[in-house]
């Protein structure tokens, strides 16, 4: 997937298929992160990249009018579901890495990659990329508040 800037910064998604409603998918998704950092500041903890706390598929699961739009990019079967499972996966992963971009870029949080840090006076390793609303950890374990 390749990810272009628009002038004045606006980042708009681009996927191996056209998307209809594009801008209401990538307004969806901005609303999204912005709501995920409002959450986080209320009650501070850290996301986890590698386990799912960024993930397009619960947030389409939890957004009918999300799904709806993506949904609109495929034929559907007479139940509902996409009949081109294979694009639609394909998509599906397209969007997530964008919505962990998305958080990643937001300027909402700081970023914390697997690797060592020291908290406490103790030599810790974070085998796993991690988020935490901007300027409230300085590593990535909870215990880690600046």
């Amino acid at each position: 997937m390749i990810i272009s800037i628009k002038a004045g910064g606006i980042k708009m998604l681009k996927t191996s298929i056209k998307l209809v409603k594009e801008q209401q998918i990538n307004a969806m998704l901005n609303k999204m992160v912005e709501k995920s950092f409002e959450q986080l500041v209320a009650e501070p903890m850290l996301l986890c990249l590698d386990c799912s706390d960024v993930d397009i598929y619960m947030a389409i699961s939890s957004n009918e009018e999300l799904e709806d739009n993506i949904k609109e990019n495929f034929e559907l079967d007479e139940f509902g579901d996409v009949k081109d499972a294979k694009t639609y996966d394909q998509l599906l992963d397209e969007l997530q890495e964008y919505f962990v971009q998305l958080h990643v870029e937001s300027g909402r949080f700081d970023y914390f990659p697997a690797g060592s840090y020291k908290v406490n006076g103790e030599d810790r390793t974070s085998d796993t990329e991690m988020l935490g609303p901007k300027g409230i950890f300085f590593a990535p374990f909870e215990d880690a508040r600046n």
